[in-house]
């Protein structure tokens, strides 16, 4: 009997093990560290680093559905065709029905498997599935945008596939007019969802440079793209407003503004408002404020100090009302570090404990977290919050660059966990861009060089080449 125990005793220590190193990484941040450093090698064209990340993270955390469609899509571009299928499979399979974003995650799924068969020049497959993730896609008009940039591009290499030589000429493909319409009516589309997008912009104008047809587009790009790019001030009248619709902070019962005060905050300024990011900060949130509506519940808690010392502002939801909120914005002061983890983990007992009401921290900082509890990882206290409904929305201050992996790592995570969203402001143009979990917008496809064909004839004028160098 005792050996017996003693045997059940090793194997229930042994799955433990098996679950906590597999599953549950003790320290589940660098899994997001690999997935971010992952994402910024891709979106600079360096597949192979990236599908190293991309490996290391999904390895760290496989039941994590961004990280495996990560994996498997640079897998697959990479020449790996049968594994990427097989991971993106794997991870589509493993949706839970009752998961809000199986919607999403299923069109991503479907655009990426679309994409490994375009890297593998499978382009009937291609086009077959990048076209029915279309329906399936939220709305979302830059993500929609470069679904119909891709499908314009598949277009065109779909009818290109049969290979022609001719004498003292290289070998090339054949497209036909009627193609090259279908493929402009589809930069058109990806144009009118999103005129900023300036792979379509390129793409629009080669083939209405190559059909000879009028850009009628491009006067109305150009007045889009005057109007967006003009210079922002901090009192910009929409900026706030797109700041919470695009976080859907509207939605929620319960909002807490958890606030950096740290000393970063005035030392660094943003460039196109020549203004502290502190100040920035100030103004966004009065403004927000204002702009929510009736019924909403605040409260105010500071992310400043050291690591031990108290936060300057720790007031509970309804506690503390619109104006009053306004004024406490208006004169914080800067102070200290960026204890975010310290502060995090007290954050539940500011709310109550209704199930009903729906709620959210609003994270407002430029940093990553400073001070170590006791060993807690922040991905894991994430899934602690989730638990208690609480979902992290982030509006960040930083760049997406290298230098900022630890920051990005927390806040992925902590949005991801819980359901929440994340903007960064663009320090140049004062635009608020939202950060994807996934690779959907860097995956932007060019036209290759098309040439008119005299293969059958000077007479035959509905015919171009296309170059396999020029195609990838």
């Amino acid at each position: 009997m005792r050996n017996h125990t003693w045997f059940l005793f090793m194997i229930g220590s042994l799955a433990l093990l098996f679950t906590s190193s597999v599953f549950l990484p003790r320290d589940q941040k660098e899994a997001y560290r690999y997935h971010y450093k992952g994402s910024i090698s891709y979106s600079e064209g360096n597949v192979k680093q990236a599908n190293s990340f991309f490996r290391k993270a999904y390895h760290l955390i496989p039941n994590n559905f961004y990280f495996a469609i990560s994996y498997g899509l640079t897998t697959g571009q990479i020449g790996n065709k049968s594994e990427g299928l097989a991971v993106i499979a794997k991870a589509r399979q493993s949706l839970a029905y009752n998961d809000p974003e199986v919607k999403e995650k299923n069109a991503l799924a479907t655009f990426f498997t679309g994409l490994i068969y375009a890297y593998n020049h499978q382009f009937d497959l291609a086009y077959k599935n990048v076209n029915n993730c279309l329906p399936q896609f939220p709305n979302d008009s830059a993500g929609i945008s470069v679904i119909q940039n891709t499908l314009g591009f598949l277009r065109i290499r779909n009818q290109a596939n049969n290979g022609h030589k001719k004498a003292h000429e290289s070998p090339h493909y054949h497209v036909h007019r009627r193609d090259l319409k279908a493929a402009l009516h589809h930069f058109e589309q990806a144009l009118t969802y999103d005129p900023s997008n300036t792979t379509a912009q390129y793409n629009y104008q080669t083939l209405c440079d190559t059909l000879k047809v009028e850009p009628k587009l491009i006067t109305q790009l150009n007045l889009t793209l005057s109007d967006d790019s003009r210079p922002y001030t901090p009192t910009f009248i929409n900026m706030h407003v797109r700041m919470i619709n695009a976080l859907e902070l509207p939605s929620f019962d319960d909002v807490l503004f958890l606030v950096d005060i740290s000393g970063s905050m005035v030392q660094e300024r943003v460039i196109c408002m020549n203004d502290t990011r502190f100040d920035v900060m100030k103004e966004l949130a009065r403004k927000a404020v204002k702009a929510f509506p009736e019924g909403q519940q605040y409260g105010l808690a500071t992310i400043g100090g050291t690591c031990t010392s108290e936060p300057d502002f720790w007031r509970p939801i309804g506690s503390i009302d619109r104006q009053e909120l306004d004024s406490r914005f208006r004169f914080l002061i800067p102070d200290g570090t960026t204890p975010l983890l310290s502060r995090l983990m007290e954050t539940p007992e500011l709310f109550s404990d209704s199930t009903e009401r729906k709620k959210t921290i609003f994270l407002i900082s430029d940093g990553a977290n400073t001070c170590r509890v006791g060993g807690v990882d922040v991905c894991q206290f994430a899934s602690e919050l989730a638990s208690k409904n609480i979902t992290i929305n982030v509006l960040t201050f930083l760049s997406t660059t290298l230098n900022n992996t630890n920051a990005f790592a927390e806040y992925i995570c902590l949005a991801e966990r819980t359901g929440g969203h994340i903007l960064y402001m663009d320090n140049y143009h004062c635009r608020l861009e939202p950060l994807s979990f996934d690779l959907l917008k860097s995956c932007q496809f060019r036209v290759p060089t098309l040439q008119k064909s005299n293969c059958w004839g000077a007479h035959i004028n509905s015919l171009w080449n296309i170059y396999p160098i020029d195609v990838y």
